[in-house]
């Protein structure tokens, strides 16, 4: 097992785990720091050992100085309006396909330009009950595998990642020279933290990962946002997800859903703020070029297909298209990119991956071939017949996507289910005998359970089920 592992898995076993269950919350809470403390020293460790087995490079002349990719938890593509998100809006480039609708498969696939299925980071069972009472997560990345922060680390470059809460940081931490993660850190809080090491010291480059959790539940963002968007505050629940009945809520249940609604529209102005504040610090007190990408990690389902998605598939909460780990319908898998400071192809038409973006910013700084990745750089386009990929759906059966211009297929093994779509409105509908044989092929095999799934330790669990992974 490697170190990366033991940072997530140590100290699973059940005695351990009902000591912490019984320790009172003010005592979990104190716990906290030292336990995070623990986890970037290691993780700092761990990338220092890393990089000793690297070869050195050289970037190009021209690369940007600084490259900062920030990772908004929970942001579907839709939701990045002039309205909501004016800064983001405004330098939106296009849409991306995350290949996996939850965090942990997701940023492996980021920093990796590898699918799941390739990388290994994905879930190891076809259970229907996955991801329902306890908490287990895919294995770690490899590794001897290679990410995007190790490549710009062995080309001088400084790096920084910084987590607002713990599951992306148990996916890809060990990654970066210098690691931050919080319980559930606010915007504020994190970016605050980040500018301080940002020009604390004599940085000439650096490669940032910042991973964003405000629009993740709890959603609470600052009290001018909730009374911006006129969010009801005496709704039960209304800052998580309350899994009601999917057919027929009733009048309290519609109510919820519409402040829900407004809830995580208030959350993504909040965050446009910080993040234009952010874009604006960077030009001003950083000497060389800026390179700055926003993405999400996956998108985040309002019941759009809830009464659909009730009669075909099984989620194991339930929750049917709803929040985030279920059926990859578009809401889910749909993420922004934003791009300032990166030139980009804008005339092709394929669909665009989340594996592309390590690609695409090697290739910015000149070191596209130091890696090898499934995904393309977006510099020079996408081909027109690509097929985007997703899988490893966190609850209920493996459900898996494949999406090829205005079709979409979603199978599910465990139900016994191959349902295909229309794009861009996701309407069912039978798919042309070509497409849904092309779309069939090109879905990877299903977990055999070879491999085990990882069960997090006592404080991990506790961590991640505020977060309501459980």
């Amino acid at each position: 097992m490697s170190s990366g592992t033991n940072l997530v898995a140590d100290g699973v076993d059940t005695a351990k785990r009902r000591l912490m269950q019984s320790l009172p919350d003010g005592v979990k809470r104190r716990l906290v720091g030292p336990y995070n403390h623990v986890l970037t020293t290691k993780a700092n460790r761990e990338y220092r050992r890393r990089q000793q087995t690297l070869p050195s490079r050289t970037a190009a002349n021209d690369a940007p100085d600084h490259v900062v990719c920030v990772v908004v938890d929970a942001l579907r593509a839709d939701a990045v309006t002039p309205e909501d998100s004016p800064f983001l809006h405004a330098r939106l480039h296009r849409d991306l396909t995350t290949p996996a609708p939850w965090t942990f498969p997701a940023v492996s696939s980021l920093v990796t330009g590898e699918y799941p299925h390739e990388h290994g980071a994905i879930r190891q069972t076809d259970d229907s009950d996955t991801g329902a009472t306890d908490l287990v997560i895919p294995p770690k990345l490899p590794d001897e595998r290679a990410t995007l922060s190790d490549v710009f680390g062995s080309a001088g470059y400084d790096t920084y990642g910084g987590f607002a809460f713990h599951m992306p940081f148990f996916a890809i931490g060990g990654r970066f020279g210098s690691h931050a993660v919080y319980d559930k850190a606010d915007a504020d809080e994190l970016l605050r933290d980040y500018r301080e090491w940002l020009t604390g010291d004599e940085r000439d480059r650096t490669f940032s990962y910042l991973h964003l959790g405000d629009l993740h539940e709890p959603v609470d963002p600052p009290a001018s946002y909730w009374d911006r968007y006129d969010v009801d505050r005496r709704i039960s629940n209304i800052t998580t997800w309350d899994y009601t009945d999917v057919a027929d809520p009733g009048p309290a249940g519609e109510r919820y859903r519409e402040h829900r609604k407004r809830l995580y529209r208030a959350a993504l102005a909040a965050v446009d703020d910080r993040l234009e504040r952010l874009h604006a610090d960077l030009s001003r007190e950083l000497d060389g070029d800026v390179a700055f990408v926003v993405t999400g990690d996956h998108g985040e389902a309002f019941w759009e297909h809830a009464a659909f998605d009730a009669a075909h598939f099984a989620d194991s909460r339930p929750a049917y298209c709803v929040d985030h780990g279920g059926t990859p319908y578009e809401s889910l898998t749909r993420v922004p990119l934003v791009v300032d400071g990166v030139a980009l192809d804008s005339d092709d038409e394929g669909l665009a991956s989340l594996v592309d973006l390590a690609p695409t910013l090697l290739d910015t700084v000149g070191l596209a071939d130091a890696m090898a990745t499934t995904g393309v750089s977006l510099r020079d386009g996408v081909p027109a017949n690509r097929i985007a990929l997703v899988e490893s759906a966190r609850y209920g059966h493996e459900k898996k996507a494949a999406s090829l211009g205005d079709w979409k297929l979603v199978v599910s093994r465990g139900d016994d289910e191959s349902v295909g779509f229309r794009l861009p409105e996701e309407t069912p509908t039978d798919l042309p005998t070509d497409v849904e044989r092309r779309l069939t092929e090109s879905l990877p095999a299903w977990p055999n359970g070879e491999r085990a799934d990882v069960r997090v330790s006592g404080m991990a669990q506790e961590r991640l089920e505020d977060l309501g992974y459980v």
